[in-house]
């Protein structure tokens, strides 16, 4: 992998998942020598408990200040999302950043795959902007993708220089990235790589979504409401988050109807399966630079 452009000043998104707070634990103490450095987590108020609660940990723990900020949604057609700062206190925690851009924008799914855009990138840019002053050709941004995620990395963004990958560079895979957090004091709380940071994103496998749907089908009732209030929102049918244009209730029915080996991250499938273990290119956190691709 080819190193990128070097800009001025850096910009880390930190996601709330495990690699990426390697990967702001290894570049950080690096960089803050050299050039100027801002650290930010975007919430979107969908985000698994334990992701606040870590991204908390590593504030304190790491002694890394960071920057939580929320979308703030303009109803108004062509003005973007500003940033709102908030706190671990503060941070919204029933969805309420996802559903104000949900009601503008409408439901996402892979038709219309916006929502990392529009609730961490569109935002964290305007705080950049706003706030620092930084215009976007004079920083780059960090991002915790790792060397076994290659299908994720924007090759065109990372040779601009707007993006970079340290922990692919580096060479850095889920098993590192795993045996690293071992030896720290604290780490993520959610037990199954499968719930991810987004519990119910549209972009994992039917396969991890239909484990989720039999553990807990109350996951999906956010997902299931904002289908029901916004799905005809700059649509012309009704508007629903999955492939093959299923609905969240779909779902949680076919979890507990079709018969499936369940996705368990401590062991290997007995057979890998097209329809049920496709996905979009979600690990375990969603990372910007994605959507745009």
């Amino acid at each position: 992998m080819t190193t990128a452009v070097k800009r001025p000043r850096l910009s880390i998104s930190f996601s709330g998942g495990r690699s990426s707070a390697v990967m702001l634990h290894l570049t950080y103490a690096k960089e803050i020598e050299r050039r100027p450095v801002v650290v930010t987590f975007a919430n979107t108020g969908a985000e698994h408990p334990a992701t606040l609660d870590f991204v908390r940990d590593v504030e304190t723990h790491w002694n890394i200040p960071i920057v939580w900020i929320e979308a703030e949604i303009n109803p108004a057609h062509g003005i973007g999302a500003r940033a709102r700062v908030v706190d671990y206190e503060t941070a919204a925690r029933n969805g309420e950043p996802f559903e104000a851009a949900v009601a503008k924008h409408g439901v996402f799914s892979p038709a219309m795959p916006q929502c990392t855009t529009k609730l961490k990138t569109v935002p964290m840019r305007a705080y950049l902007r706003d706030v620092m002053g930084w215009e976007l050709s004079s920083y780059s941004t960090a991002l915790g993708i790792r060397a076994d995620e290659a299908d994720r990395i924007n090759f065109k963004a990372l040779d601009s220089g707007e993006l970079v990958y340290p922990l692919a560079e580096a060479g850095y895979t889920k098993e590192m990235v795993g045996a690293y957090m071992k030896r720290q004091p604290f780490d993520l709380g959610i037990l199954g790589d499968h719930y991810g940071n987004c519990v119910t994103c549209w972009k994992k496998s039917d396969r991890k979504l239909y484990s989720i749907a039999q553990d807990n089908p109350s996951h999906f009732h956010l997902f299931a409401r904002l289908e029901r209030q916004y799905g005809d929102v700059k649509r012309d049918t009704p508007a629903t988050f999955y492939r093959r244009r299923r609905s969240a209730a779909d779902i949680v029915t076919e979890a507990h109807t079709l018969k499936f080996e369940r996705y368990d991250d401590t062991r290997q499938l007995s057979m890998w399966d097209l329809m049920l273990d496709l996905g979009g290119g979600c690990g375990d956190s969603c990372e910007i630079g994605t959507d745009e691709q």
